[in-house]
């Protein structure tokens, strides 16, 4: 057996027994030293439990314990930063990109609007611990949300809302498949293009009107997230 193959072996045996999830490994340094091997032979030990879905590389802070995937709640509130907050993560959302487009005929399909309705599209990276683990695409109905595009920053979109606007939104409906990432998203998430990600798409809903507000597009890594149904939450 290759010499990084044993060390991962080994170190796959001291996590389960040591570590739990959320725990950092000591630095790469301590640990070539212990397994008395350089430090490339270590990167690639790691690399085959970062594959595996046990570890989770956080750039500036190190390996990160993950084994236990986060069990994460499709609820009909539907915030995705409250949801792991509730879990005890620290979670937060940084907005890549903000622009004003017209519902071509698929997205006025999927959003029960008419063709050419002025849409806000907002692209968000939500991150665990400052770790990208999911990318949203929101779709939202630009005159029920006037003004947005120029005040939203960050943070949970769907509390915004709800503080800025006085608007309350529940899910009403979502799929759930899976892709391999974009060359783009693999970036964004640091993930490898060989890696799954869980697609969910939502429509969410006013729930004084019950009028469709937002479609949503989450992209998340499978080797952080499972999804769990609550449909009556």
């Amino acid at each position: 057996m290759a010499v990084y193959l044993e060390v991962a072996e080994a170190l796959e045996s001291d996590i389960r027994n040591h570590f739990d999830s959320g725990q950092f490994l000591p630095s790469e340094m301590e640990l070539a030293e212990r397994f008395s091997i350089n430090r490339h032979t270590l990167r690639r030990a790691v690399d085959e439990l970062v594959n595996a879905g046990l570890l989770l590389r956080q750039h500036g802070k190190g390996t990160m314990v993950v084994d236990n995937k986060i069990e994460y709640s499709l609820r009909s509130k539907g915030r995705f930063t409250e949801s792991l907050e509730d879990i005890g993560l620290q979670a937060s959302c940084e907005v890549i990109s903000i622009r004003e487009i017209s519902a071509d005929i698929k997205l006025a399909k999927r959003m029960w609007v008419e063709v050419g309705t002025p849409i806000t599209h907002i692209e968000t990276v939500r991150c665990i611990e400052q770790a990208p683990v999911c990318l949203i695409s929101h779709y939202l109905v630009s005159h029920l949300l006037p003004g947005i595009a120029q005040t939203f920053k960050e943070g949970s979109l769907h509390q915004w809302i709800e503080m800025q606007y006085q608007k309350k939104i529940r899910r009403d409906q979502s799929l759930i498949g899976a892709s391999l990432p974009t060359r783009a998203e693999a970036l964004q998430l640091k993930c490898s293009r060989s890696l799954p990600l869980i697609i969910v798409r939502s429509n969410n809903r006013l729930k004084e009107s019950n009028e469709i507000i937002e479609y949503s597009v989450s992209r998340s890594r499978s080797d952080v997230f499972e999804m769990k149904i609550n449909p009556e939450e």
